[in-house]
Parts: structure tokens; C-alpha cells; sequence
């Protein structure tokens, strides 16, 4: 899994001290009466001491397909993040509350958008179900540990893997017991499937995942910064992991995946060669 660690110019955690938030409803969260004032006022604009509400908008276009295949997510606060995967003991220290700072949790906001192919059912499942996986991954918690200063992006890796192929197995049918509780069946032909780009914004940090082509992009001013990076079946190292796996790459109006799917990653369709890449991007 390729993973990349971006760090806004200018903007650092260290110190405890933020910038302004950029859009929508900057707010401490309530800390009772745990968090002590530091002299100089910087602990009260920590990006670990605030919640940054952001605004958003979505917007559709089904296009020239039968039906409307894609889909997407916007869920506020869908859950709190422990503040030990977004931040080192070293850049915790100094932020001024009297308890152990690696408890915090900062409330998340996700965003996502799914493409679907062949049919609208896993869009429209993922767009139900993603948010709410990771939610409970997050809250098992299992094998996450405190980040070091140069594995930031590990802990994430490990949650959006687990999440993404729970989701795909549910799909496909593999797993024995769907997110509902119940068992699974598959909730779509063979045929169908969908991409999948993931957002979550919390005060201090913007990670990403993507599954496939769709994209994500933060405009910063007139700057945009990429945050996801297609999966295609014409990249070097993507037809290199799929023949490996056993596929093929033809040149059929455009380099596919068995000269059908134009994106080298999904969830669904041709999944035996899909699987998440992480993008971790902190303080733009």
C-alpha cells in the first residue's frame, strides 16, 4: 500500500499553536475544566484543543449513463478520533491541559465520493456503510498504537485497509456477518462495482484514502494540492501488482484491467486486485 505524508507549508502542530480555520465554525470542544491556560495563550488555539466545523456542499451529474451510478457521503462528527493517531508524544507536550493529552479525541467529519460501474448498488452501499465501518474500527481500536515521528501515516493505513475490505467482502458476499448484523449476502452482480474516495477532516489534520480513479483535491487560495492519486491500469507499478495477482492488462480503448475496468483498483468488480492507498496530510 503506497502511502505519502504531505505537511502544509508553514503550518506546524509543534508548540500547540494553530492558524485560523479556513471555512466553517472554529470552536473549542468541551474540555471541562481539564484544560489549564499556558501563559502566553497558546494552548487556547491548539489544533488538539479545538473542533473546526467545515462547510460543504454536493453536487451530481449522471451524465449519459442509463441510471445515476455514483454516490456520496458527507457525515459531520461521524466519529472522535484519538488524538495518538494524529500526533506524537513530543508534539503533545506543552498544549497545557492537566490530564494525559494522548486521551484527547477530536471530532472527524467524513466526505465521500463513490463512482460507481456497471450499476449503482455498491456506490450506493459504500455510501451507506464506509462511514460507519470506520467508525467502528476506529472505536475497536485494535492494533493502533501511539504514532512515532516518522510512522504517521501507519496507524491509517492499518484503519482505512481494515475498512475498505470489510466493505468489499460484505459485497462480494465473503464476509459472515455483514456491518448489520446480519449475514451476508452479495449485494450485487458480479459486474458491478465502484471506486471510492475517502476525507477525514478533523481540527489539526486532513487524511485521505482512495480505492480507484475518483479524486480528491484541496484548494488552498488559487493553490490546488492533490490528495489522492488515480490507480490505473497504465501506471508501472499498478500492471506490475496486477499480473501478479493473476490479471491481465489489455490495451482496449484505453489500457484496462482484462480489457474491461479502466481504473486498476475497486470495490466490487475485480477486487482480487483492489485495495486502498493512504494519503495523510496535516495542518493546510
Amino acid at each position: 500500500m503506497a502511502a505519502t505524508v504531505f505537511a502544509g507549508e508553514g503550518a506546524t502542530a509543534r508548540g500547540g499553536c494553530s492558524a485560523e480555520c479556513a471555512g466553517g465554525t472554529e470552536r473549542p470542544p468541551d474540555l471541562g475544566s481539564r484544560a489549564r491556560p499556558a501563559g502566553d495563550g497558546c494552548a487556547k488555539r491548539s489544533v488538539y484543543l479545538m473542533e473546526c466545523v467545515p462547510l460543504w456542499g454536493c453536487a451530481a451529474t449522471r451524465g449519459h449513463a442509463a441510471e445515476m451510478e455514483d454516490a456520496c457521503a458527507a457525515v459531520p462528527r461521524f466519529a472522535d478520533v484519538p488524538v495518538r493517531m494524529l500526533a506524537s508524544s513530543r508534539e503533545l507536550d506543552g498544549i497545557g491541559v492537566d490530564f494525559d493529552a494522548a486521551e484527547l479525541r477530536l471530532p472527524a467529519h467524513l466526505f465521500g465520493v463513490y463512482d460507481g460501474h456497471g450499476g449503482s448498488e455498491v456506490a450506493n452501499y459504500c455510501r451507506d456503510k464506509i462511514h460507519v465501518v470506520l467508525r467502528d474500527v476506529l472505536r475497536a481500536g485494535k492494533g493502533l498504537r501511539e504514532v512515532g515521528e516518522v510512522d504517521v501515516k501507519e496507524p491509517w493505513e492499518k484503519v482505512f485497509g481494515d475498512c475498505f475490505q470489510k466493505v468489499d467482502d460484505e459485497v462480494s458476499g465473503k464476509s459472515s456477518m455483514s456491518s448489520s448484523g446480519f449475514t451476508a449476502e452479495p449485494i450485487a452482480a458480479d459486474n458491478v462495482g465502484s471506486t471510492a474516495v475517502v476525507v477525514v477532516v478533523c481540527s489539526s489534520h486532513v487524511i485521505t484514502a482512495n480505492c480507484g480513479d475518483s479524486r480528491a483535491v484541496l484548494c488552498r487560495g488559487k493553490e490546488p494540492i492533490a490528495l489522492s492519486i488515480d490507480h490505473k491500469p497504465d501506471r508501472k507499478d499498478e500492471r506490475t501488482r496486477i499480473e501478479a495477482a493473476g490479471g491481465k492488462v489489455i490495451d482496449w480503448n484505453g489500457y484496462r484491467v482484462s480489457g474491461i475496468l479502466a481504473m486498476s483498483r475497486s470495490i466490487g468488480k475485480f477486487s482480487a486486485f483492489a485495495c486502498p492507498s493512504l494519503l495523510y496530510g496535516r495542518n493546510y
